[in-house]
């Protein structure tokens, strides 16, 4: 079976109380949908738990630093934090970004000395209202053979696990030349040791149970990706 982490970028809407008090009046937009991924941790701690793997996580929400994005985007700082300092954005950027970004490398360079490839699931959710007729979407480099090769055989993998959701690869979820971290990585590696595949799931699954269970929904996920794997 090829190794795979899984990371979580958008776990929460944690926000450092070094930053509270700057952040006071944004508090209620912070903790809002709009500053994480609605039921992301809880699934990407359902797959680390069953493909017993560690889960890589952030703990700050993205309206503070969105730690999924290059460190050369400008827009990972949003309006609420670009009321902090300099030097606080500075700060959040060592202990948030280069952390995250470090455990990753570690965790693949220790999987690549044991293994020839591995694969890294970046797990998130979004709003219906920006997707409506859409419930999950792999994100992946189509030029990189075999993430692209491994991310074809998911998506049909879950169409035939998961029958009742409408299920796509390569939706546009960013605007045109954004980076994320997974491409970072991608420069760091041959598309034959690591392939970084984006896991987008609607919200709508984990909030609404529409249009099927969540835990029925990650069930079909889960066997869906075991089999790929296998």
């Amino acid at each position: 079976m090829i190794p795979t982490i899984f990371s979580c970028e958008h776990a929460t809407c944690a926000v450092p109380e070094a930053y509270k008090e700057a952040l006071s009046k944004d508090m209620e937009r912070i903790t809002s949908p709009e500053g994480w991924d609605l039921g992301a941790l809880n699934l990407a701690q359902a797959l680390s738990m069953k493909f017993r793997t560690p889960l890589v996580h952030c703990e700050i929400s993205r309206l503070i630093i969105d730690c999924h994005l290059q460190e050369s985007e400008p827009s990972r700082w949003s309006d609420c934090s670009m009321k902090l300092t300099e030097a606080q954005r500075e700060k959040l950027h060592e202990r948030q970004v280069l952390l995250h970004l470090s455990l990753l490398r570690q965790r693949i360079s220790n999987e690549l000395e044991r293994n020839s490839s591995v694969l890294h699931v970046s797990v998130h959710t979004f709003d219906p209202q920006l997707h409506p007729d859409l419930h999950v979407c792999l994100l992946y480099s189509e030029g990189r053979v075999g993430e692209s090769s491994l991310a074809l055989q998911w998506l049909q993998a879950m169409q035939e696990k998961l029958p009742a959701l409408t299920i796509k690869g390569n939706e546009v979820f960013y605007p045109d030349q954004i980076k994320t971290l997974l491409d970072t990585l991608r420069k760091e590696r041959s598309s034959a040791e690591y392939q970084g595949i984006e896991l987008q799931v609607s919200n709508q699954l984990f909030l609404d149970a529409q249009p099927m269970r969540w835990d029925a929904f990650k069930n079909g996920l889960i066997d869906s990706l075991r089999t790929v794997l296998q």
